[in-house]
């Protein structure tokens, strides 16, 4: 499935295959998030609406501290991409 061009992100992503759905139950509410490996098809990522980002590969993904629904998401990631 292909996105059409995202205003937050100033290009154009084709969703590929499924990870996970992360379920995590916060203080104040409770997060359902699917999570979907993606590709950049054309445009360059330019965030516009993050506070702060930077790209991490397999040596610095743990140098984040990362919310408590994210962590299982950031297993699996690093599963697949040692």
């Amino acid at each position: 499935m292909s996105l059409p061009q995202s205003e937050e992100l100033d290009s154009e992503i084709s969703v590929d295959e499924y990870i996970s759905t992360i379920e995590h139950d916060y203080p104040e509410f409770h997060l359902s998030m699917r999570c979907y490996w993606c590709s950049l098809i054309s445009g360059d990522l330019v965030l516009k609406e993050a506070e702060d980002a930077k790209w991490l590969d397999v040596e610095t993904i743990d140098s984040v501290k990362w919310l408590p629904a994210d962590i299982a998401l950031i297993d699996e990631i690093k599963k697949r991409i040692a």
